[in-house]
């Protein structure tokens, strides 16, 4: 597993979007960017929280850095989480399925 390190930056929580907001500082020395999926599964288990609640949505690395600040959103209610993210955010982590086009 590339991620070698993870440390709590930030912490809000956000009532009125049934979320906690939280942003990460991952450490992947030597290895490339972790998925977003590495992400969630890792955050997933961290918080022990299902990973089906968890949205990552930014993942910035600087160039030549081997450490990334993640954005991640956990969700009290699955239902809440897929009206008020976006689509594209939610294929992105692979929630939904992106509708195919006719």
């Amino acid at each position: 597993m590339p991620i070698k390190k993870i440390e709590l930056v930030s912490k809000f929580e956000n009532p009125l979007l049934y979320r906690t907001e939280y942003v990460f500082r991952i450490d992947h020395e030597g290895h490339s960017t972790p998925s977003r999926e590495e992400v969630r599964k890792t955050v997933s288990e961290r918080l022990g929280v299902p990973i089906d609640l968890i949205v990552v949505r930014k993942i910035r690395t600087e160039y030549g850095v081997n450490v990334s600040l993640v954005e991640v959103f956990v969700y009290t209610d699955k239902e809440k989480m897929l009206k008020i993210e976006p689509e594209h955010i939610l294929i992105r982590n692979k929630i939904i399925q992106p509708k195919e086009e006719k």
